[in-house]
């Protein structure tokens, strides 16, 4: 791939209503806030706002590069100048790879005005008469230059993840433990305004290892290193953990951002799936983990699939599920692994992840580049309508089906988990096309378009391969919009788990399934569509007016109090219906002209705290 440089692209280009294309209708983004415009009496009461993080930025998932998988802390800025340079001349730019972070190691410490130093060594650019700290601005203005935008980490904690798990780096703080305590805590406001305001940074990095890795009895403790920090996350054991005290951390820094960052700016949470982040990431910022680090291999790949793939309702414009940066050109994704890395990217396009890379660009094999620079799959990821991919699964086999701009719009990935060859079939209920039509099929790998088909599609799988369709067929139902289609636009509010933690596997809203995996079902009652998630749950629909009625079999699960289901149309009451357990009833709501519409299953508490049933919208859709 040979493309022209870039121009210089304007940092904060002028914003108005966001105008984009969801599930195939026009939507004129709304002028709404993450916070209601009256407290609410109770989490579940409806307040006609949908309450995800609300930024220009982001609107589709972020493309770039980021040091870390390749160097570590062992960076400096002729390598990320080299990249970026690299990220023009090799055409990626172009296709929307514009971001180009500095992770970990860049700090050099903390000065007692809470000022911090950069590391200029690493970064001599930043040595500038009159600014004794130094100053990012050369090197940003360099990476705006190349028409890309830049970004930087920190931690909201007083100390970074390479302080305790690359201790023997050179490139670390230096000083007392004070002038080393470099991440975010109690200076949220100083140095966001640093990073956005006075250096031109639109992206930032905010890790967790701060408020994690720094409990009494830990090495870096015990051996006088670093202050003590009574951890609020202990990694794997929710119970143990703070996630109110973390999510507010990021709260705070999510409002700093907007005030120096402006509308343009780039939140990413790296909390790695720890202290429930991500069932709150999409109130707080862009992107979130939602796993560990990922490895170079496979069986790493699968495990961070699985904490993103199910999450279905949590992601959409301005806010995104992230299993982690692109592993491509590491271990077993690398040039001898050409399989695995187009699975690997397969899975994040369809996932609609952001697009990190993190091998060394100056030296990409042309064969890399083939993959994280297709045309046809980088298209897939960066739809206008946002609707991450519904997983099914049947054994080593699993099918996930996105719902793309334009009527009758699909895409979808055959993805083999195993060693060894596997059948994956995909049928036309799954991609809600009507029964005996045919279908437009195009191989985004092969590059070629396929035989029309009809009522399925088959394909065989060799070991660890992933094949990805866009597939464009007659819609069963043109007038209607099933919520599974329209992901995007529906934001889970309220999940009704408070703190509860969930058993492995499962997830607290899932888009055709239950929360455990299983069958979407009341009783002997079973939906081909809809949600399944828990009572005392609230979820907001970004209806935009374009619809008449809402209908819907809302069920309950056996052996549960019974529910009350509540159809709001901006705060207005519509329809109700209460369920007994293990049975499903039905509502028909009027929501004429409604811009939000709301979605509430309320029961009483339990006598012991526990969470409540699970419940489902089965085959939930509007109609114009």
């Amino acid at each position: 791939m040979n493309f022209m440089k870039s121009g210089r692209s304007m940092r904060h280009p002028a914003s108005s209503s966001l105008s984009r294309s969801i599930g195939g209708l026009a939507l004129l983004s709304l002028a709404v806030s993450p916070v209601a415009a009256k407290e609410a009496a109770d989490e579940l009461e409806p307040t006609g706002t949908y309450s995800v993080y609300q930024t220009d930025a982001a609107q589709t998932p972020p493309m770039g590069w980021n040091p870390w998988n390749a160097f570590r802390t062992d960076v400096d800025e002729a390598k990320i100048r080299g990249s970026a340079e690299a990220l023009v001349d090799n055409g990626l730019a172009q296709l929307g790879y514009r971001y180009v972070n500095i992770d970990d190691g860049w700090a050099l410490q903390r000065r007692e005005d809470g000022t911090l130093k950069i590391r200029d060594t690493m970064f001599p650019s930043a040595k500038v008469d009159g600014y004794p700290n130094g100053t990012f601005v050369p090197f940003t203005d360099f990476i705006h230059g190349l028409g890309l935008k830049a970004g930087l980490y920190t931690d909201i904690g007083r100390n970074t993840c390479a302080q305790y798990h690359d201790a023997k780096s050179p490139n670390l703080p230096v000083g007392s433990i004070e002038e080393r305590q470099v991440g975010s805590m109690d200076h949220a406001e100083q140095d966001m305004k640093a990073i956005f305001g006075t250096w031109n940074f639109d992206y930032v990095k905010i890790d967790a290892c701060g408020v994690a890795d720094y409990a009494p009895g830990t090495e870096p403790v015990e051996s006088g290193r670093f202050a003590v920090f009574p951890p609020y996350i202990v990694r794997g054991d929710i119970p143990k953990s703070n996630p109110d005290a973390v999510e507010a951390l990021y709260a705070k820094l999510g409002s700093a951002i907007k005030e120096w960052g402006g509308p343009d700016a780039v939140l990413s949470i790296c909390a790695w799936g720890e202290a429930l982040s991500p069932r709150w990431g999409h109130k707080q910022g862009n992107l979130w983990r939602t796993s560990p680090d990922i490895e170079f291999n496979w069986d790493s790949m699968l495990r961070n699939i699985d904490s993103a793939v199910y999450r279905t309702l949590y992601a959409g414009p301005g806010h995104w599920n992230d299993p982690d940066m692109l592993a491509i050109g590491h271990g077993d994704f690398d040039e001898n692994h050409l399989t695995e890395a187009r699975a690997h990217m397969s899975m994040w396009a369809i996932m609609a992840s952001p697009l990190l890379l993190g091998y060394d660009l100056r030296e990409s094999p042309q064969e890399l580049l083939d993959i994280v620079g297709n045309r046809e799959v980088i298209a897939i990821d960066q739809d206008a309508a946002g609707n991450q991919g519904v997983a099914y699964r049947d054994g080593d086999a699993m099918v996930v089906v996105r719902t793309l701009s334009g009527p009758g719009s699909r895409a979808v990935a055959f993805f083999n988990r195993s060693d060894e060859p596997v059948a994956a079939t995909v049928d036309w209920t799954q991609l809600g096309f009507a029964p005996q039509t045919d279908a437009k099929v195009r191989d985004v790998w092969a590059h070629e378009t396929l035989s029309p088909a009809s009522e399925a599609i088959t394909v065989q799988l060799g070991p660890r391969e992933a094949k990805l369709f866009r597939i464009k067929g007659m819609p069963v139902d043109p007038e209607a919009v099933w919520l599974d289609e329209m992901p995007a636009r529906i934001n889970v509010a309220v999940d009704g788990l408070g703190n509860h933690a969930l058993p492995d596997g499962w997830t607290p809203a899932r888009v055709a399934a239950a929360p455990d995996g299983g069958p979407l079902a009341a009783g002997k009652t079973t939906f081909d569509k809809g949600i399944g998630l828990f009572a005392n749950s609230r979820l907001e629909i970004r209806s935009d007016g374009e619809f008449d009625r809402f209908i819907a079999r809302p069920g309950v699960a056996e052996g549960a109090k019974p529910v009350t289901f509540e159809v709001y149309a901006d705060r207005k009451l519509v329809a109700d219906v209460t369920v007994a357990g293990g049975t499903a009833g039905m509502i028909d709501a009027d929501v004429s002209g409604a811009e939000i519409v709301e979605l509430v299953a309320r029961t009483a508490a339990a006598d012991d705290g526990a969470r409540g049933p699970m419940v489902a919208w089965g085959n939930a859709k509007f109609e114009r």
